[in-house]
């Protein structure tokens, strides 16, 4: 019987114990303390670089609670004597949002390579709250292709020539890309390596017919450019309904 007393006692010591830290702590029993809503933001691990070199494209995930002010929402890049800022247009809605950044450098260019980038969000509701992050990123090139809208029928159908604007930053490696042209049955490609030195290059390529003949008319094009940087491979590419006119 003293063994019954002495368990219920220690029973209620326990549980007057628990109940005293859990109101000490400022939560009732059976509730989890509230986690204060903070901002969030994440980097992209890349950076693309502009043809031109005069800027670079980052993407971000970033959130924030509702009912909260954006008092500050940046990105910055740099890269030797390279650098740039730009905010994006965060809200408070508590959900995740991508954003997609241009920063120039309206300076000196950026390169290919690796780069420093960092990110800061910094809200306010009575009380200001911040996030950050920062990671060296990987700096990519961005690669261009505008392919013309006609072609020009030769050889009585056997091919077509058409031009396609190519542009890459410098730094990047052209290698073999191609045009395709369709038209019914017929089909056929060319091929040309695209030079890589920051401004736009117009190549006029012979696609031959490998199955049937070309014909006057309407047709579905596309053109395929690759590109090598440190190791890998880029693309850059266009389609579009497209004109064989004959000459």
């Amino acid at each position: 019987m003293q063994r019954d007393v002495v368990s219920h006692r220690s029973r209620a010591l326990l549980l007057a114990g628990v109940v005293g830290l859990l109101l000490a702590a400022g939560a009732p029993p059976g509730e989890a303390r509230p986690v204060p809503p903070r901002p969030t933001v994440e980097l992209g691990s890349v950076a693309r670089l502009a043809v031109d070199g005069k800027s670079v494209e980052v993407d971000l995930i970033a959130s924030c609670p509702e009912k909260w002010t954006v008092v500050e929402a940046v990105v910055t890049v740099s890269q030797g004597q390279a650098s740039g800022e730009a905010p994006f247009p965060l809200t408070c809605t508590g959900g995740n949002k991508l954003f997609t950044v241009t920063l120039p450098s309206p300076n000196v260019p950026f390169q290919l390579g690796e780069a420093q980038a960092a990110a800061s969000v910094v809200i306010q509701r009575g009380r200001t709250e911040q996030a950050q992050d920062s990671r060296v990123v990987r700096v990519v090139p961005t690669v261009a292709a505008d392919l013309a809208d006609t072609a020009l029928l030769e050889g009585g159908g056997e091919a077509a020539s058409i031009e396609v604007t190519v542009a890459c930053p410098v730094g990047a490696s052209g290698q073999q890309s191609y045009v395709n042209i369709s038209q019914g049955p017929a089909s056929g490609f060319g091929f040309f390596v695209p030079t890589c030195d920051g401004q736009p290059h117009t190549f006029t390529v012979r696609v031959q017919a490998s199955q049937g003949l070309f014909q006057a008319g309407s047709a579905q094009g596309s053109a395929f450019v690759v590109v090598e940087a440190g190791g890998d491979v880029f693309f850059g590419e266009d389609n579009q309904p497209m004109q064989i006119i004959a000459t």
